[in-house]
């Protein structure tokens, strides 16, 4: 019996601990969201692909170091690891946020807007934080300021993971958090949960979550046609590959809408690149396709790669053209499954980080992260915060919902600067209300 009061007891101070904390952050939110905003701005106006996040990297490296939180450096290829020791017993907890922007050309029209241009898979390209990371980037390093600030109140550790390449490393270097934990990061930090974020465009400050699988698996597909080059006004006197790939493109997108049954569970193939021909007046000899699949069934994604090598085996043969089909290239990602019994246990943490906007979806998406890697390992929790314009986009609450307001991956994504501190909450709550969930 007498256990059971200290027990009870114990439980009473580190639950008023922890709420004293977070009225404390409430104050300090005047000071700490300016230089969030700050450190995001810096970082969307120079934003660099995967694997090549030396700027980035360097500069949260600097503000931990500036705070006293141990750095672990160079993990796969540009990631970091910060290590914030609490002052009380208890768990050690990840946070996790993604350094890489996007091959895309960005159409903002904001005064921090990239300029920052480069050369990916053969093209000059532009380079911009389409998807947001550059505010998971500041959010994570405005919580390490917060809480090493405070770190002799907290319960347990806390590891700050800084991973580079989520959007997918370079063909022939791997990378990301499945590269992470092969150079052995839990291992050494031994952590017991993990949470992570992702801005996207649904209403101002709304955070959402979805129990159980909540985003899709994923691979790149590549497939190239072979013909045999002409001139463009004799197309008779060789064999087309544009033709053939046109064929394709046409007949992957039965693929979901006629060829599989997907009533149970979802499924996507799309094309998102099409490479062909130097001249108007040449037929090449050469065409690229390449695209991305999702899906949630590990059977119906075998299916798909099937059904999509019929259809490649079926044009060659009318066409005359060889055709070669290749899966999983650049990597794979899994299903990220949050997990159920964290998420009931916080999503009260969610509810009082952004009281009356906290939203649990009953849907999945099939934007897919790799994330994943690190959920299969441990628990996790991955959750969506809304950074739309006040006011702007409420008929949604859901990722990847058809609105008229620029969503990921978009060259005018916009990042509500307002909305970033729910997700500096969001991040800290969760961290002093787990050790006592």
């Amino acid at each position: 019996m007498r256990l059971n009061i200290i027990l009870v007891a114990l439980i009473s101070l580190y639950t008023n601990a922890a709420n004293d904390l977070k009225e404390k952050l409430d104050i300090n939110l005047d000071t700490l969201m300016p230089k969030v905003i700050e450190w995001r701005h810096d970082i969307h106006q120079y934003p660099e692909l995967g694997n090549r996040e030396f700027r980035t990297s360097n500069k949260i490296k600097v503000h931990l170091e500036s705070l006293g939180i141990e750095v672990e450096s160079g993990i796969a290829y540009t990631g970091l690891i910060g290590l914030i020791r609490g002052g009380q017993p208890g768990p050690t907890i990840a946070l996790r946020a993604d350094m890489d922007a996007l091959p895309v050309e960005e159409k903002t029209g904001l005064p921090f807007a990239s300029k920052v241009r480069t050369e990916y898979l053969g093209n000059d390209v532009g380079v911009m934080h389409a998807c947001g990371h550059d505010a998971h980037v500041a959010i994570l390093m405005g919580v390490a300021e917060f809480l090493a600030n405070n770190k002799e109140q907290l319960q347990g550790n806390v590891m700050l993971i800084f991973q580079p390449a989520e959007e997918g490393p370079p063909e022939d270097e791997g990378g990301g958090a499945k590269m992470m934990l092969e150079e052995g990061i839990f291992e050494k930090y031994k952590p017991e949960v993990i949470f992570g974020l992702h801005v996207t465009n649904i209403p101002n400050g709304v955070l959402s979550v979805k129990s159980g699988p909540a985003m899709a698996a994923a691979s790149a597909y590549r497939i190239k046609i072979k013909g045999t080059q002409t001139h463009g006004s004799t197309p008779w006197s060789g064999i087309d590959p544009i033709m053939a790939t046109a064929e394709l493109i046409e007949a992957l997108n039965t693929v979901v809408s006629r060829r599989i049954n997907i009533i149970n569970n979802p499924a996507v193939v799309s094309v998102g690149m099409v490479k062909a021909g130097t001249r108007n007046n040449i037929i090449p000899e050469d065409s690229l396709i390449m695209g991305t699949i999702r899906t949630f069934d590990p059977e119906l994604r075998k299916e798909i790669y099937s059904e999509i090598e019929q259809i490649a085996k079926g044009v060659a043969l009318g066409t005359g053209t060889k055709i070669t089909v290749e899966f999983d290239v650049g990597g794979f990602y899994p299903v990220t499954v949050n997990n159920p019994d964290l998420v009931e246990k916080m999503k009260g943490s969610l509810m009082a980080a952004s009281p009356g906007k906290f939203y649990e979806s009953q849907i999945p998406v099939t934007g897919a992260e790799d994330f994943s890697y690190f959920s299969q390992e441990i628990p996790g929790l991955y959750f969506w915060l809304g950074i739309n314009k006040p006011g702007e986009g409420l008929e949604s609450a859901n990722f990847g919902e058809r609105t008229n307001i620029a969503g990921n991956h978009s060259p005018y994504f916009y990042v509500d600067d307002s909305a970033l501190d729910e997700g500096v909450k969001a991040m800290v709550y969760l961290v002093l209300d787990y050790p006592n969930s």
